[in-house]
């Protein structure tokens, strides 16, 4: 993992500023959706990228409650309710 060189403190309600660098570095946006993994003691924020629920795909997605499904997916279902 690479060092960035920029010290974050987290605020008495637990809020992290990420530095306007990184922000546009990587694209982020105010009230984007940030992913939070974790790796041994690491603690990794990755941007959100909505994916189908089923097979992972990125594009054609709609949104179903608070999933996400691709067309083909839909696809399949339809035809496996169909039966």
């Amino acid at each position: 993992m690479k060092r960035s060189g920029d010290l974050c403190k987290i605020d008495s309600l637990g809020r992290v500023v990420i530095p306007v660098r990184l922000r546009r570095k990587f694209d982020l946006k105010p009230y984007d959706a940030l992913e939070v993994f974790t790796e041994g003691g690491s603690i990794i924020l990755q941007k959100y990228i909505p994916t189908c629920v089923f097979c992972g795909e990125e594009e054609n997605l709609t949104d179903f409650g608070d999933k996400c499904i691709c067309g083909n997916c839909i696809a399949k279902i339809s035809v496996l309710n169909a039966e």
